[in-house]
Formats: C-alpha cells, sequence, structure tokens
C-alpha cells in the first residue's frame, strides 16, 4: 500500500518548456506550456504540448481527433482530499478507494506524456455518511468499443465513529489496454506501421506500398522472406473481443485515538474478484503523526486473488499481448494471471513523509506466502525540494514492483523506475532531466530481454516558472 504524503501548491505557477522527447521511439522536438491556478477551492490546470519532427512538422496524431483537445486539460479541481467535498477530473497521480484492497496507488499517468488520460475522482462526507468515486479515462467512453475502468465506495458511521464501508471496482473492458493509434483495429503491439492505417502488416507494407511487384512478393511469401499474414487476421485481435473484471469489497474502521497531531485507526476489509478468489486484511492499523504516516495489515487470501488488484502499473498489465512458440499473437488480460496465484497469507507495512515541503518520502512492502509460491511487492520513492541541496532544483527518484515472487529480477512487467533530477540556471529558471522505465515480457518467457522489451521515455527540457 503506497501512501500519499504529497501536498496541494497553492500558488499560481506557468511553466514554459522546450527540449527533447521520445515517443514512441521517435525523436521530437517539445514546446509545452503548463499552466496552475489555484483560486480559492477551485484549481485549473492546462497542459498544451507541441511535437516537432526533424522537419519541423507539428506531430499529426496529436491533433486530428476530439480528444486530442482535451488533452489541453492537465486537470480542474474543486477541494483537496479529505475536504467535505472533492472532486478532480484531468490526470490522477494517486488514486486509492479506502484502505486498498482493490483501489490502491491508481494512476492514469503512467505512460504520459506519449498518451494521456482524462479521468476522475470525487469524494464527500456529510452527516456520516460519506462516498468516493473513479473513473480512469473519459475518453474511453467515446472510443470505438466504449469501455472504461470505474470504481465507487459508500461509508457510513453506524454507531460513534463506528465506519462501515462497502466498494465496488469494474473494468467494462480489459481490452482497452490495448491502444490503436492509426484506427485500422489492429493493435499497436503488433502493428507493423502503427501511424498509417493502411499499412498494418509486413504485407501490406510490400504491397500497398509498392515495394515490388506481385510476383516476386509470391516467391518472397514461398520463401519465407515476407510473413504473408493479413491485416484481417490481425483485426480478429480487436473485433468482437470483450473482457470485464470486477472485484467487491467491504470494510469496518475504527479511531482508537483522534488528537490534533495524531491519529490511530484500527480497521479490516475483505474483498472478492467476480468468479476468483477473496481474500481479507484484518487487523489492519494506519497511524498519522504530523507529516507522517504509518500502516501495517494481516493479510490472508484464498486462491485467484491479488491485494489492490488496480494499482499503479494496472494500465501497463491491463491487456498485453505475448508471442507463442509458433510465433502467433496471444492477448493476456490481468485477469487471466489469476489462474496461477495460489492461497497465500502474510502481512504488508509502510510509511511515509512530508516533510517540512523539503523532503518527501514513501515506501511500503508486502510480503505474501503460500504453499509453493510467493506474493511480494515493494514500492518506493524519495524526494528533495528545491533548496536542499545548492543548484538542484528538485531530484526525484523512485521504484515499484508489484506481485513477484521474488526480488532476483529487478525488471519485470509489473516494474516501473526512473528518475528526475532538475539544475537550476537563474532564479525560476532550469533544465530537467526526467527518465523513465516499463518493461514488457513480449514472447512470455516471464524474463525481460534488454532493449526490445524495455520502453524507455526520456524527457529534456527547460522550464521556466513566474
Amino acid at each position: 500500500m503506497a501512501l500519499d504524503t504529497r501536498v496541494s501548491s497553492e500558488t499560481v505557477t506557468a511553466s514554459a518548456i522546450a527540449g527533447a522527447i521520445n515517443v514512441d521511439g521517435k525523436n521530437y522536438q517539445q514546446i509545452a506550456i503548463r499552466a496552475e491556478f489555484p483560486i480559492g477551492k477551485l484549481g485549473l490546470g492546462i497542459d498544451c504540448q507541441l511535437l516537432f519532427d526533424d522537419q519541423g512538422n507539428v506531430r499529426k496524431e496529436d491533433w486530428d481527433e476530439f480528444e486530442d483537445y482535451l488533452n489541453l486539460i492537465y486537470y480542474i479541481r474543486w477541494g483537496h482530499k479529505g475536504d467535505p467535498f472533492y472532486t478532480k477530473v484531468g490526470g490522477l497521480d494517486f488514486s486509492s478507494l479506502g484502505y486498498g484492497i482493490i483501489l490502491n496507488g491508481y494512476t492514469n499517468m503512467i505512460e504520459y506524456p506519449t498518451y494521456k488520460r482524462i479521468g476522475m475522482e470525487m469524494s464527500f462526507e456529510s452527516d456520516g455518511l460519506g462516498g468516493e468515486l473513479f473513473l480512469n479515462d473519459y475518453k474511453e467512453l467515446i472510443a470505438d468499443k466504449p469501455g472504461v475502468l470505474v470504481g465507487a465506495r459508500l461509508t457510513y458511521k453506524i454507531f460513534g465513529d463506528l465506519t462501515i464501508g462497502v466498494s465496488v471496482v469494474k473494468d467494462f473492458n480489459e481490452y482497452n489496454g490495448l491502444r490503436d493509434t492509426d484506427g485500422d483495429d489492429v493493435p499497436d503491439e503488433i502493428d507493423y506501421d502503427m501511424d498509417n492505417e493502411e499499412i498494418a502488416t509486413e504485407l501490406d507494407y510490400w504491397t500497398i506500398g509498392k515495394k515490388a511487384q506481385s510476383d516476386t512478393i509470391k516467391l518472397m511469401i514461398r520463401d519465407g522472406l515476407i510473413d504473408p499474414t493479413t491485416k484481417r487476421e490481425l483485426q480478429t485481435y480487436f473485433n468482437e473481443k470483450t473482457s470485464t473484471s470486477t472485484v467487491f469489497g467491504a470494510d469496518v474502521s475504527y479511531p482508537l485515538f483522534k488528537g490534533d497531531r495524531m491519529r490511530l485507526d484500527i480497521y479490516g476489509q475483505a474483498a472478492k474478484i467476480k468468479d476468483y478468489g477473496w481474500g481479507f486484511a484484518a487487523p489492519g492499523l494506519r497511524l498519522l503523526l504530523g507529516p507522517m504516516r504509518f500502516v501495517a495489515e494481516y493479510r490472508y487470501s484464498q486462491d485467484e486473488f491479488l491485494f489492490g488488484y488496480y494499482n499503479s502499473t494496472y494500465e501497463l498489465e491491463r491487456a498485453t499481448f505475448i508471442k507463442k512458440e509458433d510465433n502467433s499473437w496471444e492477448i493476456m488480460t490481468k485477469e487471466m494471471t489469476l489462474n496461477t496465484v495460489e492461497k497465500m497469507d502474510g502481512y504488508l507495512v509502510g510509511a511515509g513523509a512530508n516533510l517540512g515541503n523539503i523532503v518527501e518520502m514513501n515506501a511500503s512492502y508486502q510480503d505474501l506466502r503460500g504453499h509453493n509460491d510467493k506474493n511480494r511487492s515493494i514500492y518506493g520513492e524519495i524526494k528533495l525540494n528545491k533548496n536542499f541541496i545548492p543548484k538542484i532544483s528538485t531530484a526525484k527518484v523512485y521504484y515499484y514492483q508489484n506481485n513477484v515472487e521474488n526480488f532476483s529480477e529487478w525488471k519485470t512487467p509489473g516494474t516501473v523506475m526512473g528518475y528526475i533530477i532538475g539544475f537550476g540556471l537563474t532564479s525560476g529558471a532550469s533544465v530537467n532531466f526526467n527518465f523513465r522505465y516499463t518493461f514488457e515480457d513480449k514472447n512470455g518467457d516471464g524474463i525481460i530481454h534488454g532493449k526490445e522489451e524495455t520502453l524507455k521515455s526520456v524527457g529534456i527540457g527547460t522550464t521556466v516558472v513566474f
């Protein structure tokens, strides 16, 4: 369970960024303006980004659909988390429901800026009744195959501060985890040219691209020099395919101590994945001590259950392709992986702190053990804000790995790691380096092999705040 200790800025900021960025394996020059305007409880973030290729042309894929203009919205917010009413639409960098047994630390920014999602989170509390609502991406509602990840939670104080809660999260189409940039109904992962709707296979490249005469192409196919797969064959991966997942949960909590600078809660929670297993975490303790937070839980689960199923890397695990031994492709959804999860028990511990807006730290560790398998997760993040080190305007390093048997492999499909460092040039100006690494097991052998299965996002730019 990752603990969110970030604080919200109450100052108007605007930044201009110019530099190099790599998107889908291609290099672009980036010019971006991001502005944030907090006005009382209202917060507005605008993010306008232009990418230019080596010919000076704007990347057309960023401006050819209505949803591209929705991407100008970084966020719109009313209130803050913990207020009697709070809502935010846009980028979500840390979303959870309740104590996190179902939705825990989810982010829709995991592929930003390559792919932007416009999500929503909302919470309210009044007269003992409370609620939370979550949605991952409004753009999925207007897609050719609508589907969205949505969650809801209701709480009620039944006696004094004794509170019960019920939650449900549903992914209406896990296959929306497969993107189709050019709209040709062939997922990007297996599209020969994901920016050209006419060319989806190697055969298209030689025929539609007029790279050779038809007789020559037939000979090349016969000799095994060209893959004869057609676009229609690949389109079957998208057409008429949907897969849903649903998780239900309930929890109960009571504050053992409440003070101005300290609060100690005891809680228990349980959840059931529809058509699969169930698990519970009890007892659980959460301590809030000024700017620090601590959590500890005992956890138990039956077969085919994962705690925090919708987690920080869910958008990467939602649906992926693996290549089988016969070189054909197979879609693997996260739900399909539940068949290999056995009954387990263990614990989770976590801590977080925000020390004077200078240093922010978050860490958590889960260790579950079964008869044959283990399930472990680790999360760590540390951020140094400005003025802590001379000439360094910001520095952040993070690493998290979800649901692995052990940590012998530090690169897995459930791993995200990276770092950000900014060097101050003058007052209000800095040059920033942003590196992020994610990984994809394309051949399904459980091992990440070099650059082919490593997705690297690099951003270098100058930021001016005024």
